[in-house]
């Protein structure tokens, strides 16, 4: 019993340890007006060139949240981490305004490994231009990714008619593991195989002394 809890202690740090990782962006300091470069550890773009900025949009923000501008020609958001590779990833988003959308129409992230996609994400847009839902990545290693609001088949918005036309993203609170994510180091990897033996040797010990008896 004693080493089964060390074991669930040394999990329970490693879990503690990549929490206290994480690095959130809410773009409420130092993003003011237009952004070019982003956080020093993860560049932010338009994909097709249409610009991204940082400003106040009430309630299909949270305070200063990041747009993504262009609604006409398939924008979205593409991100590029300048630190190496993570593993988890979530933002929070808005401006899905039913006027512009369609019942099952998505919010999709999708993360890439130089170029290979490695994972996708899918959130059915709730439809009330309100920035109330999150979606998140969390799998194999990525270091770079994209955001879009898609039709159900997962094609980004472009312009024509009323519905699915081109639509503005705005994210907010873009969360990410530091340091190539939740990866233990080496002497946490030590001592878990540590316990992970000890619990081995003493389920053995006790196996043993039940054939004796």
């Amino acid at each position: 019993m004693r080493t089964i809890l060390m074991t669930c202690v040394a999990a329970a740090a490693l879990a503690a340890a990549a929490s206290a990782n994480a690095t959130v962006i809410d773009f409420e300091s130092g993003f003011a007006g237009g952004v070019a470069t982003g956080h020093p550890e993860l560049v932010f773009s338009a994909a097709n060139g249409g610009g991204v900025q940082v400003g106040n949009f009430g309630s299909q923000g949270d305070g200063e949240s990041l747009l993504i501008g262009g609604d006409s020609d398939g924008e979205y958001l593409k991100g590029v981490f300048n630190d190496g590779t993570h593993t988890t990833l979530s933002l929070d988003f808005g401006n899905d305004d039913p006027s512009f959308t369609n019942p099952g129409d998505l919010a999709t992230l999708q993360v890439f490994l130089g170029a290979a996609l490695v994972g996708q994400s899918t959130v059915v847009l709730n439809r009330d231009d309100v920035m109330n839902q999150t979606i998140s990545y969390n799998g194999l290693a990525f270091d770079s990714f994209t955001f879009a609001y898609t039709n159900a088949a997962g094609s980004p918005f472009t312009g024509g008619g009323n519905a699915n036309t081109g639509l503005i993203e705005i994210v907010d609170n873009v969360t990410y593991a530091a340091g190539g994510g939740a990866v233990p180091e080496p002497a946490a990897w030590a001592l878990m195989i540590s316990g992970f033996g000890l619990a081995g040797a003493a389920l053995r010990r006790r196996r043993s002394v039940a054939a004796v008896a």
